[in-house]
């Protein structure tokens, strides 16, 4: 019985979606006998009018004959559409029967009839010797639901949500892990960095108060002296911004994963390295007043000229650490896979450019 009612609605949809066939202009035969009749009553008005112009009839029979010849022009009209309709319904009707038709074989031949629905809790239930990435998620979400004080769910949790990038939900995670544990500068600057990254990038005065009071903790800490030191760059802070990574370069050991980034910083404050013009205080102004989604459309510009720029020197290694940083913080995780892919390709005889290349990778959590 469901075969029938499934195919039942999928005729009655055809017909619906067909019904503009059915009132559709005719063939082109019934089209070109259209236009033979309309030109012959034309010509019929013409020798008319010229017959009453040479005094062969009078006014009175020239008004007769137009209203017949007026009548005739109606009477075509009325018929056509009817004609047009029956061959459009004819095949409106044909499609809705033969698609439904040829659609079900195919569909048992190729598809999946057979295969049981999976219910939500079923699917919770085996989540995790399934692999199911989603439903694992959803199963520990259920439970925080039910336990919002289990700091450890809040901690397994907080790397799943930065896997799956969803942002807003990783700096909850990090806000409850801080309201259940003893604040620590790590705890601190992770909270901060997820209001970053759900902030599209954009350190805020809440995300910098995280940072400072990391910093009061712990001096060294790496993740809040780097945002505390791009806050001052969105500030437009330059030189203060430059000594502040500076600062952080000359204290970083030889190996650290983070140098690059930093050197990158330095030298796009600096001017050099395939950097976007720098925004002068009007544009400044300009995009303080923009709406959200102009200011990200803006960015997104300034990014795709950075990319556009290494299309021409795709040897510059800074220009590219800063692309693939900038697609992830924008949430344009294809657009950053495939500019770490073309990046590689680039370096792929210089060992220490693609250390760089997999370190900043590793952080991004690009596979």
């Amino acid at each position: 019985m469901i075969w029938v009612i499934f195919a039942v609605l999928t005729a009655a949809v055809i017909a619906v979606l067909l019904w503009p066939v059915a009132r559709s202009t005719a063939p082109s035969n019934t089209e070109d006998r259209e236009s033979y009749d309309r030109a012959i009553f034309r010509d019929q008005l013409a020798e008319l009018d010229r017959d009453v112009e040479r005094g062969m009839i009078g006014a009175a029979e020239a008004d007769a004959a137009r209203n017949e010849i007026a009548r005739r022009i109606i009477a075509a009209d009325a018929q056509q559409p009817a004609k047009q309709r029956i061959g459009g319904a004819w095949l409106a009707l044909v499609a809705a029967l033969l698609l439904p038709a040829a659609a079900l074989p195919l569909y048992l031949s190729s598809g999946s009839p057979n295969m049981p629905d999976v219910p939500r809790a079923e699917r919770m239930a085996k989540a995790a010797e399934t692999g199911d990435f989603e439903a694992m998620i959803a199963q520990v979400e259920v439970h925080l639901a039910k336990n919002p004080d289990d700091l450890a769910g809040w901690k397994v949790i907080g790397p799943a949500y930065r896997r799956a990038e969803r942002w807003s939900d990783l700096a909850e995670a990090q806000r409850n892990i801080l309201r259940l544990s003893q604040p620590s500068a790590e705890t601190l600057s992770d909270y901060g960095e997820a209001l970053v990254l759900a902030n599209r990038g954009l350190v805020s005065a809440e995300a910098r108060k995280l940072f400072g009071e990391a910093l009061v903790m712990d001096p060294r800490m790496p993740k809040a002296r780097y945002f505390q030191a791009l806050a001052l760059k969105q500030e437009g802070k330059t030189e203060e911004a430059k000594a502040a990574f500076n600062a952080f370069l000359q204290e970083s050991p030889a190996d650290a994963p983070w140098r690059p980034m930093l050197m990158a910083e330095i030298k796009d404050l600096s001017g050099g390295g395939s950097r976007p013009p720098a925004l002068d205080q009007s544009t400044m102004e300009q995009a303080a007043n923009m709406s959200s989604q102009d200011r990200q459309a803006m960015i997104r510009s300034m990014v795709d000229g950075l990319e556009e720029k290494l299309k021409t020197d795709g040897k510059d290694l800074d220009g590219w650490l800063r692309l693939i940083r900038a697609r992830t913080v924008l949430g344009e995780t294809e657009k950053a896979k495939t500019a770490y892919t073309t990046a590689r390709d680039h370096f792929k005889d210089d060992p220490q450019a693609l250390a760089q290349l997999e370190g900043l990778a590793q952080e991004m959590n690009i596979p």
